[in-house]
């Protein structure tokens, strides 16, 4: 298959199975509370997949460089197939006990991670074949990913209302074998190497060069610091503005919109524009846009209008970062390297959502609603300043020579 069709099918299984994910992240504590009522064991098992996710997204990266990325994407929606119709299946023959559920949370979790890897990985070479630009296959990439995520809580909820918890799951399941399908369509076969090390030299071989790589160091610290807050905001402050200050949860669901439909744009706008911005500028600028105006204008309480015209912006600016950062570690990790990299990369920036909801409910309960944003506020702006005035991100408008996987 030549052309832009393999770019195009990897965009298509990217999408399907972030639409699947995001109907299971929806279905799957549904599921659980109908089972047993319990709001704890709902948190029990979200806390758990993610737990699966982060984990394998750390150690999983080898997997990517010594089996391939073809295999490796198609395995891993396979996994995720296979555990959200063993969920029904279970559930409706021999009964499903709690820890099974666990189990399959955990392995629900663990099964993303290389997939998500593993299409980041291939797709350099990919757009290098088809004569596409990094810029805009990336920002491909992340708007079929952000717009099937989109998509994929509401349809879940309305798929929720017709049929049963069991067979929106089963569902579910079959979409991430489409998105297999799709996978073993576009990524080609490659001729993978037989690693000369064992795993763990390769899992310190990756470590190495990310933290060898001292702009790569700083994307992952301003990552983590991002995720953090990002969390604290959608899963705590919003949610308590729209029932505090607005008064409704219709309002929440138009800041969630507003916000999810606007960094969509954000993505398609950066991959047909991107290659002819200045990355430092526009990057400096997305963020300082992103942080500290949402929580300055949320905690100055001006009414749902003018917030939504504020979260419009920032989502429009938000959509930029995710694929201009990709690019950047694109062209500064070694192709040998990027699922180690890569996959490291994606875990530490991961750590940051679980803390940022208890941090983020701990501040609101310690110093009010009001207090949480201007301080929530106040570490954006700090970021903000740190990369203007830090000489490291000078790097991203210098050409970059590669280092090979031994440097």
């Amino acid at each position: 298959m030549t052309g832009r069709a393999p770019v195009v099918l990897l965009w298509a299984s990217t999408g399907v199975s972030a639409f699947a994910t995001a109907v299971a992240l929806l279905v799957v504590p549904w599921f659980v509370l109908a089972l047993t009522g319990s709001a704890t064991l709902v948190g029990a098992i979200a806390a758990v997949e993610l737990a699966g996710l982060v984990a394998l997204a750390a150690v999983g990266g080898p997997l990517v460089d010594r089996l391939g990325a073809r295999r490796c994407a198609i395995a891993s929606d396979l996994s995720a197939a296979a555990v959200l119709i063993a969920i029904p299946l279970l559930h409706n023959t021999f009964g499903l006990a709690m820890w099974q559920l666990f189990v399959l949370a955990a392995l629900l979790g663990a099964s993303r991670a290389p997939g998500q890897t593993a299409r980041r990985a291939v797709a350099p070479e990919l757009l290098e074949r088809a004569g596409m630009s990094l810029e805009r296959g990336s920002g491909g990439l992340e708007a079929a990913s952000r717009g099937a995520q989109m998509l994929g809580a509401p349809l879940g909820g309305a798929a929720l209302a017709v049929v049963s918890e069991t067979t929106v799951l089963a569902g579910v399941g079959a979409l991430f074998a489409l998105a297999a399908g799709l996978a073993a369509l576009g990524v080609p076969r490659s001729r993978v190497a037989r690693p000369a090390d064992g795993y763990l030299t390769d899992l310190r071989a990756g470590a190495r060069a990310l933290l060898g790589d001292r702009l790569l160091t700083a994307i992952v610290l301003v990552l983590l610091v991002m995720n953090t807050l990002d969390m604290a905001a959608l899963g705590v402050f919003h949610p308590i503005y729209a029932a505090e200050v607005l008064g409704s949860p219709v309002a929440l669901g138009a800041m969630s919109g507003v916000l999810a439909g606007t960094a969509l744009l954000g993505n398609v706008g950066y991959g047909w524009l991107g290659a002819r911005l200045p990355r430092r500028f526009v990057l400096v600028t997305a963020i300082a846009i992103t942080g500290a105006p949402r929580y300055a204008i949320m905690a100055a309480e001006p009414g749902l209008p003018a917030l939504l015209i504020v979260l419009a912006v920032v989502g429009l600016a938000s959509g930029a970062i995710n694929p201009m950062l990709a690019v950047i570690a694109y062209e500064r990790v070694h192709p040998d390297m990027r699922g180690r990299v890569l996959g490291l990369l994606s875990a530490v920036a991961m750590v940051g959502a679980p803390l940022g909801a208890l941090v983020g409910g701990a501040l609101v309960d310690g110093i009010g609603l009001p207090g949480a944003l201007v301080s929530g506020g106040a570490v954006y702006l700090a970021v903000t300043l740190a990369m203007v005035l830090s000489p490291v991100w000078r790097g991203l408008d210098r050409p970059h020579v590669r280092a090979s996987p031994r440097d």
